[in-house]
């Protein structure tokens, strides 16, 4: 990160904490501890993209995390998909207050069929087996999932299993020492 991007960061921290004041789009104890509770969750996933030309969607982005960070870190080709007129909101403000270069999908992705990508990202949306069924109508031959989990991961992996094929590669989070990064390729339902 360079001292445009931090800055870019910090004030994306001040109007997250300005609109949750008065409309909860994130925990408000999350918000003690911005950069480690949000900011260094999101940014981790650049390790594990190599092309920032790479369409990328970020699933039930919420307050755009992970991918207004990432718009932030130089990617150019990102979607935050929100069903949540609330978090739209902020983030079709933050959009233009601060000037981020992302493109907004509002809907549920259970939903809506016309868009894949090479990317998808979530962090805190819903369980594996729910957010493969999500990821059906977006992925490409070689869509990459990137999924930021919480303790329980072994156990969503060992469910998922029993529905669907997937290679995966599990990496330690940065930002929490019980968290993961799920990286998943190859995702195919299981017939039968």
């Amino acid at each position: 990160m360079n001292k445009e991007q931090e800055k870019k960061i910090e004030s994306y921290i001040l109007q997250l904490i300005k609109y949750n004041s008065h409309t909860n789009i994130v925990g408000k104890s999350t918000l003690n501890n911005p950069w480690k509770n949000h900011i260094l969750d999101s940014i981790q996933i650049v390790n594990f993209i190599n092309n920032k030309n790479l369409s990328i969607l970020d699933m039930g982005t919420g307050a755009g995390l992970p991918g207004a960070i990432l718009s932030v870190a130089g990617f150019k080709n990102i979607f935050l998909l929100d069903s949540n007129r609330k978090k739209i909101k902020f983030l079709e403000t933050i959009k233009k207050n601060l000037n981020f270069n992302f493109k907004i999908i509002i809907g549920r992705a259970e939903l809506i069929h016309d868009h894949s990508f090479d990317i998808i990202t979530c962090r805190a949306l819903a369980n594996l087996n729910k957010l493969f069924s999500y990821s059906q109508n977006f992925l490409k031959k070689n869509t990459l999932l990137i999924f930021l989990k919480g303790k329980a991961v072994n156990e969503e992996i060992e469910e998922a299993k029993k529905n669907w094929h997937f290679i995966y590669d599990k990496h330690q989070s940065y930002s929490d020492p019980r968290g993961s990064v799920l990286c998943i390729k190859e995702l195919k339902r299981l017939s039968g």
